[in-house]
Protein backbone atom coordinates (compact mmCIF):
# COMPACT_ATOMS: atom_id res chain seq x y z
CA UNK A 1 0.00 0.00 0.00
CA UNK A 2 1.26 3.06 -1.28
CA UNK A 3 1.29 6.70 0.24
CA UNK A 4 2.64 10.35 -0.87
CA UNK A 5 2.78 13.58 1.44
CA UNK A 6 1.99 16.52 -1.11
CA UNK A 7 1.45 20.51 -0.26
CA UNK A 8 3.17 23.24 0.88
CA UNK A 9 5.14 23.33 3.89
CA UNK A 10 2.84 23.39 7.11
CA UNK A 11 -0.02 22.53 5.04
CA UNK A 12 0.71 19.22 3.68
CA UNK A 13 -1.33 15.91 2.97
CA UNK A 14 -1.31 12.38 2.22
CA UNK A 15 -2.66 10.61 -0.53
CA UNK A 16 -2.82 6.97 -1.12
CA UNK A 17 -5.30 4.33 -2.79
CA UNK A 18 -8.36 5.31 -1.60
CA UNK A 19 -8.11 8.80 -1.64
CA UNK A 20 -7.72 8.58 -5.36
CA UNK A 21 -10.17 6.28 -5.80
CA UNK A 22 -12.40 7.86 -3.66
CA UNK A 23 -11.67 11.53 -5.08
CA UNK A 24 -10.77 11.08 -8.85
CA UNK A 25 -13.09 10.23 -11.33
CA UNK A 26 -12.72 7.03 -13.32
CA UNK A 27 -12.94 9.79 -16.02
CA UNK A 28 -9.52 10.75 -15.29
CA UNK A 29 -8.47 6.98 -15.76
CA UNK A 30 -6.06 5.63 -18.43
CA UNK A 31 -6.18 1.65 -18.75
CA UNK A 32 -2.78 -0.08 -19.07
CA UNK A 33 -3.82 -1.64 -22.16
CA UNK A 34 -4.02 2.01 -23.50
CA UNK A 35 -0.82 3.66 -22.49
CA UNK A 36 3.27 2.49 -23.01
CA UNK A 37 4.38 3.62 -19.33
CA UNK A 38 5.89 0.54 -17.84
CA UNK A 39 3.33 1.47 -14.89
CA UNK A 40 2.16 -1.96 -14.16
CA UNK A 41 -1.24 -0.51 -13.83
CA UNK A 42 -4.08 2.01 -14.95
CA UNK A 43 -2.87 5.78 -14.26
CA UNK A 44 -5.11 8.35 -12.75
CA UNK A 45 -4.99 11.96 -13.67
CA UNK A 46 -4.94 13.44 -10.11
CA UNK A 47 -4.80 17.37 -11.33
CA UNK A 48 -2.72 19.81 -10.11
CA UNK A 49 -0.52 19.53 -6.31
CA UNK A 50 2.35 21.25 -4.64
CA UNK A 51 4.94 18.87 -4.06
CA UNK A 52 7.18 19.35 -1.15
CA UNK A 53 10.48 19.04 -2.56
CA UNK A 54 8.80 22.31 -4.74
CA UNK A 55 6.57 24.08 -3.29
CA UNK A 56 6.34 27.36 -5.53
CA UNK A 57 3.83 26.56 -7.60
CA UNK A 58 1.26 23.48 -8.43
CA UNK A 59 2.39 20.48 -11.05
CA UNK A 60 0.00 18.88 -12.92
CA UNK A 61 0.55 15.06 -11.56
CA UNK A 62 -0.57 11.29 -12.85
CA UNK A 63 -0.25 8.63 -10.55
CA UNK A 64 -0.05 4.83 -11.35
CA UNK A 65 -1.94 3.07 -9.11
CA UNK A 66 -0.61 -0.10 -8.86
CA UNK A 67 3.20 1.02 -8.02
CA UNK A 68 2.00 4.75 -6.30
CA UNK A 69 4.71 6.36 -8.64
CA UNK A 70 3.85 10.01 -9.45
CA UNK A 71 4.31 11.13 -12.68
CA UNK A 72 4.90 14.95 -14.12
CA UNK A 73 4.38 13.69 -18.04
CA UNK A 74 0.32 12.44 -19.16
CA UNK A 75 0.97 9.49 -20.20
CA UNK A 76 1.54 8.22 -23.79
CA UNK A 77 -1.67 6.46 -25.13
CA UNK A 78 -1.02 3.41 -27.73
CA UNK A 79 -2.67 3.66 -31.01
CA UNK A 80 -4.35 0.53 -31.05
CA UNK A 81 -6.05 -0.62 -35.10
CA UNK A 82 -9.45 -0.94 -35.24
CA UNK A 83 -10.18 -4.57 -36.23
CA UNK A 84 -11.33 -4.77 -39.99
CA UNK A 85 -14.35 -6.09 -40.34
CA UNK A 86 -14.91 -9.73 -41.79
CA UNK A 87 -15.86 -9.80 -45.84
CA UNK A 88 -18.43 -12.58 -45.46
CA UNK A 89 -18.83 -14.51 -49.06
CA UNK A 90 -22.55 -14.57 -50.39
CA UNK A 91 -23.97 -17.91 -50.24
CA UNK A 92 -24.64 -19.07 -54.11
CA UNK A 93 -28.77 -19.61 -54.35
CA UNK A 94 -28.96 -22.73 -55.76
CA UNK A 95 -32.12 -23.00 -57.72
CA UNK A 96 -34.28 -26.55 -57.78
CA UNK A 97 -35.82 -27.58 -60.60
CA UNK A 98 -39.80 -27.88 -60.48
CA UNK A 99 -40.51 -31.09 -59.37
CA UNK A 100 -43.05 -33.08 -61.40
CA UNK A 101 -46.16 -34.34 -59.84
CA UNK A 102 -47.51 -37.42 -61.52
CA UNK A 103 -51.30 -38.08 -61.26
CA UNK A 104 -52.90 -41.30 -61.20
CA UNK A 105 -56.31 -41.63 -62.85
CA UNK A 106 -58.13 -44.53 -61.21
CA UNK A 107 -60.62 -45.56 -63.25
CA UNK A 108 -64.16 -46.15 -61.87
CA UNK A 109 -66.04 -49.06 -62.40
CA UNK A 110 -69.52 -48.89 -61.93
CA UNK A 111 -70.78 -52.09 -60.01
CA UNK A 112 -74.11 -52.76 -59.15
CA UNK A 113 -74.44 -52.35 -55.22
CA UNK A 114 -76.69 -52.74 -52.55
CA UNK A 115 -80.11 -50.19 -52.75
CA UNK A 116 -78.86 -46.92 -51.02
CA UNK A 117 -79.52 -45.90 -47.69
CA UNK A 118 -81.84 -43.32 -46.63
CA UNK A 119 -80.58 -40.63 -44.99
CA UNK A 120 -80.96 -39.88 -41.94
CA UNK A 121 -83.80 -37.14 -40.74
CA UNK A 122 -81.91 -34.20 -38.78
CA UNK A 123 -82.18 -33.51 -34.89
CA UNK A 124 -83.99 -30.58 -34.45
CA UNK A 125 -81.49 -27.39 -33.87
CA UNK A 126 -81.09 -26.88 -29.91
CA UNK A 127 -80.94 -23.35 -28.98
CA UNK A 128 -77.56 -22.50 -28.10
CA UNK A 129 -76.90 -20.71 -24.58
CA UNK A 130 -74.20 -18.90 -24.11
CA UNK A 131 -70.74 -19.95 -22.64
CA UNK A 132 -70.28 -18.35 -19.12
CA UNK A 133 -67.10 -16.59 -18.71
CA UNK A 134 -64.92 -13.75 -16.79
CA UNK A 135 -66.84 -10.97 -18.69
CA UNK A 136 -70.21 -12.23 -18.14
CA UNK A 137 -72.41 -9.37 -15.73
CA UNK A 138 -72.39 -10.20 -12.31
CA UNK A 139 -76.41 -9.53 -12.51
CA UNK A 140 -76.28 -12.93 -14.10
CA UNK A 141 -74.90 -14.20 -10.73
CA UNK A 142 -77.31 -16.11 -8.44
CA UNK A 143 -78.33 -13.76 -5.50
CA UNK A 144 -77.74 -10.84 -6.91
CA UNK A 145 -81.31 -8.71 -7.59
CA UNK A 146 -81.34 -5.28 -9.42
CA UNK A 147 -80.36 -3.01 -6.43
CA UNK A 148 -77.54 -4.96 -5.45
CA UNK A 149 -76.26 -5.08 -9.15
CA UNK A 150 -76.71 -1.06 -9.32
CA UNK A 151 -74.31 -0.77 -6.49
CA UNK A 152 -71.61 -3.25 -7.37
CA UNK A 153 -71.72 -1.40 -10.61
CA UNK A 154 -71.47 2.22 -8.84
CA UNK A 155 -67.91 0.51 -7.46
CA UNK A 156 -66.89 -0.26 -10.65
CA UNK A 157 -67.86 -4.47 -9.99
CA UNK A 158 -69.55 -5.14 -13.69
CA UNK A 159 -68.53 -8.68 -14.46
CA UNK A 160 -68.04 -12.04 -12.59
CA UNK A 161 -64.12 -11.54 -13.09
CA UNK A 162 -64.15 -8.10 -11.15
CA UNK A 163 -66.15 -10.15 -8.58
CA UNK A 164 -63.59 -12.86 -7.90
CA UNK A 165 -60.27 -10.95 -8.44
CA UNK A 166 -61.77 -8.99 -5.23
CA UNK A 167 -61.68 -9.72 -1.58
CA UNK A 168 -65.12 -9.99 -0.36
CA UNK A 169 -64.18 -7.54 2.40
CA UNK A 170 -63.57 -5.39 0.36
CA UNK A 171 -66.30 -5.65 -1.77
CA UNK A 172 -68.60 -5.55 1.14
CA UNK A 173 -66.67 -1.87 2.37
CA UNK A 174 -67.37 -0.77 -1.48
CA UNK A 175 -70.96 -1.30 -1.54
CA UNK A 176 -71.90 -0.33 2.84
CA UNK A 177 -72.00 -3.84 4.30
CA UNK A 178 -70.97 -4.96 7.34
CA UNK A 179 -70.69 -8.18 6.80
CA UNK A 180 -68.82 -10.10 3.50
CA UNK A 181 -71.10 -13.36 4.16
CA UNK A 182 -73.56 -12.81 1.51
CA UNK A 183 -70.60 -11.51 -1.05
CA UNK A 184 -68.30 -14.86 -0.68
CA UNK A 185 -72.15 -17.12 -1.49
CA UNK A 186 -72.17 -14.96 -4.27
CA UNK A 187 -68.13 -15.84 -5.45
CA UNK A 188 -68.69 -19.12 -4.78
CA UNK A 189 -71.96 -19.09 -7.01
CA UNK A 190 -69.99 -17.36 -10.03
CA UNK A 191 -67.03 -19.72 -9.44
CA UNK A 192 -69.64 -22.42 -10.13
CA UNK A 193 -70.63 -21.03 -13.10
CA UNK A 194 -67.48 -20.68 -14.83
CA UNK A 195 -66.93 -24.75 -14.61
Amino acid sequence: MWKHTLGKPGNTYIIGKRWVKKNIPKTKRTAKVLHKEPCPGAIYDIGPHYLPDDPSEPKQLWICMTSGELMKKAPTLKSIPKPKPKKVKPKPVVVKPPVKVKKKIKEIVEKPGPEPIPEPKPEPIKSVIPAVNTLTPVSEVKGIGKAVYEKLVAANIKTIGDLLSKHSQEIATLIGRKSDTQIKTWQKNAQQMLQ
